[in-house]
């Protein structure tokens, strides 16, 4: 098994014509060539971009995995010597998939795995995937190939990792920045692989059709452009190349599979997450309040200082004792350690009204420690509650099992160890489970400590409350611009909607299907 290879990622500006986007992904091939690159991943819908008149043009532009165009591509693989992985629109029995291809060295079609998750107007003529992707198995080892939704969430990216893949390729179709700048490295550094990313630049929607739904959308025309930005990231969530956010473009690294680093993964609790491999999501309860005074507090004397200014929720930072007495009205998470074992207590003026042990062991957790065996939601005042301590916020499921039973809140109390753990890791899992999220530490890292809400608007927001910004599910955040304590307020209703743009339900509409290896 080779570790050692140089990969590359590929954007262009696909149109309607399928020879003049076969003949711009031959063009890239060739420059993957020329730099001598052994991997070349190509962006989603490469064939045809993915708006369609009706079924039968979908149909029409679908590609057959031995037909000409797919078989163009194999050639000039051949006769470059080089892997390239595309994702295009396949037929499959009367329906059209979205399909990651991978074609090897050799000219042959070694993978073929459907996207699980599809994303707004594709679900008008394309199907979803309805089972776990095969790995594709390569000289370079186990490869798992997704397709831009599926990397907004973690579910298909982890399945492949747990399998022992040690790297991901990602096609994207994607105008949104928070792409780049979120879910694409979070998926290499949560899992400890290398992920080779490729999206889209040029509008993704037919020319005489940008205006329509830039209006209906209520964003700018160019916000409908691909948003570039096509990437290779590092185990440890280094960004090794990157391309501009505009204009064709091939970037490339050298990368070593041996740095991966597969220690990410120990510590899962398989049986705990059995329901994320079942379709059952519950929907958060619509009876809670619109907003919260919150705060991320490091010591016992703000936290009183904060309790008296009218803050109604407040988190400390492990080991911060909790102060004598608590006002009515007013609840404060604390965290103790007995043995090795963090616990989170929630008190009130009645005292401790809730309690939840760690669920993932640690470095500084005992051999017999008596880990949880269950996440315990709080029914608030606030809403559905679920509190982690410890080094449960390294674990995308457990926030999903939240998420899974109607959360609209989580509180961490925590001490990250690297700086992707808070300014990566917790934004994700407050932004692909849409909860209300506040974290508190007293680390020395400067964003560890942050107040996260759901965004007010979605892409499909009918009337907009502020300028679209460029992301499609990047929570609002608070930070303490001087390092004391983060002050603001939580939205639990906006917990609610789940929805990222047109029928497409992070929670509800999650790819449970490919959760299997995560829970078996």
């Amino acid at each position: 098994m080779i570790d050692r290879l140089r990969v590359a990622a590929g954007q262009f500006a696909a149109t309607q014509d399928l020879d003049e986007n076969l003949a711009s992904c031959l063009r890239l091939i060739d420059n993957a060539i020329a730099s001598e690159v052994d991997l070349l991943v190509l962006p989603e819908f490469s064939n045809h971009i993915s708006v369609y008149r009706d079924r039968d043009h979908c149909r029409a532009v679908a590609l057959s995995l031995d037909g000409e165009w797919l078989g163009s591509i194999a050639r000039r693989a051949r006769a470059g010597g080089l892997h390239v992985a595309v994702t295009v629109t396949t037929p499959r029995d009367d329906e059209v998939t979205v399909t990651s291809v991978l074609i090897d060295d050799l000219g042959t079609v070694i993978a073929a795995v459907p996207k699980q998750t599809l994303m707004g107007n594709e679900r008008a003529h394309l199907v979803g995937g309805d089972c776990v992707n095969d790995l594709a198995q390569t000289r370079f080892g186990p490869i798992g190939l997704y397709a831009c939704m599926d990397g907004v969430t973690f579910e298909t990216p982890r399945s492949y990792a747990v399998r022992g893949a040690r790297l991901l390729t990602n096609s994207l179709n994607s105008f949104a920045l928070d792409e780049a700048a979120l879910h694409i490295p979070v998926r290499a550094v949560e899992n400890g692989v290398f992920v080779v990313a490729a999206n889209k630049v040029g509008p993704l929607l037919p020319v005489e059709q940008v205006d329509v739904f830039s209006e209906a959308l209520g964003i700018p025309r160019t916000a409908l452009d691909g948003a570039g930005e096509s990437q290779i990231v590092g185990p440890d969530g280094t960004i090794l190349a990157k391309a501009s956010r505009t204009g064709e473009a091939v970037v490339w690294a050298d990368v070593d599979l041996g740095a991966v680093d597969h220690g990410r993964l120990v510590g899962r609790r398989p049986a705990l997450y059995a329901p994320l491999g079942q379709s059952r999501s519950n929907v958060p309860s619509g009876n809670v309040p619109e907003d919260v005074v919150v705060a991320a507090i490091t010591s016992t004397e703000q936290a009183v200082d904060a309790m008296a200014d009218g803050v109604q929720l407040v988190v400390l930072a492990e080991g911060v004792a909790p102060p004598e007495a608590i006002p009515d009205g007013v609840y404060l998470m604390s965290t103790a350690v007995d043995r090795g074992i963090r616990t989170a207590s929630v008190w009130s003026s009645r005292g401790v009204v809730h309690k939840q042990r760690q669920i993932h062991s640690s470095s500084a957790t005992a051999d017999d420690a008596d880990l949880a065996g269950e996440l315990s939601l709080w029914d608030s005042p606030f809403g559905t509650v679920a509190l982690f301590v410890g080094d449960d916020h390294l674990f995308p499921e457990a926030f999903r099992l939240a998420a899974i039973e109607g959360a609209h809140i989580a509180l961490v109390s925590y001490e990250p160890t690297n700086w992707w753990e808070s300014d990566l890791g917790i934004r994700e899992r407050a932004a692909e489970n849409r909860l209300c999220l506040v974290a508190c530490s007293s680390s020395e890292h400067d964003v560890a400590s942050m107040i996260l809400n759901p965004p007010l608007d979605s892409l499909w927001s009918p009337q907009r409350s502020s300028e679209y910004d460029g992301t499609i599910n990047t929570p609002e955040r608070v930070r303490s611009p001087d390092g004391g304590p983060v002050l603001g307020s939580l939205h639990p209703i906006r917990a609610l909607a789940r929805e990222i743009s047109k029928n497409t339900d992070l929670v509800g509409g999650r790819s449970w299907r490919a959760s299997a290896p995560l829970v078996s």
